[in-house]
């Protein structure tokens, strides 16, 4: 029985540490459930079009601003946030964020018109009902993994989600 549970939590460790060397990620970079994505969504677009546009509630589950610095996606080539800034003579220029805090215990809604996730360079074309993973790194490099669901904006189902 010593060399069955001795031959378990060897196996357990083994299996623990080669997932971690095999996702490419230390564990104390996995940041969780610390930071979410409510509501997430991406608009599909036109076929073809290489940009899309995402948008949710950036929800901070710690004590502590999570300042997001750059983002990932299997499915883009490059993701950005972006923000418009309207002059006073009513147009408006869209602009790159460099970083994004989401304020301790606090939310950041992003929407149309406003903040918004820049999707570029689309590898392969988008599922209706799919969920798309945006992988996004903290000031420390640690990693916060975010689902957005791919809808059709133009959908009378989706009429709170406006086209970009």
């Amino acid at each position: 029985m010593k060399n069955y549970l001795s031959f378990m939590m060897l196996t357990t460790l083994f299996i623990s540490s080669a997932h971690a060397f095999m996702s490419g990620i230390k564990p104390d970079l996995d940041g969780g459930a610390a930071l979410e994505i409510i509501d997430g969504v991406i608009h599909k677009g036109p076929p073809n079009s290489p940009v899309s546009v995402g948008y949710g509630t950036f929800k901070n589950n710690t004590g502590k601003d999570i300042v997001l610095k750059h983002y990932t996606s299997p499915v883009y080539d490059k993701v950005e946030a972006h923000t418009m800034e309207y002059s006073s003579d009513g147009t408006a220029k869209m602009l790159q964020k460099e970083s994004l805090t989401v304020p301790a215990n606090g939310e950041i809604k992003s929407k149309s018109g406003g903040l918004h996730l820049m999707l570029m360079g689309k590898r392969r074309e988008l599922v209706l009902d799919e969920n798309i993973m945006i992988v996004t790194y903290d000031e420390n490099e640690v990693r916060y993994m975010l689902n957005l669901k791919v809808i059709d904006p133009r959908s009378h189902n989706n009429h709170d989600h406006h086209m970009h």
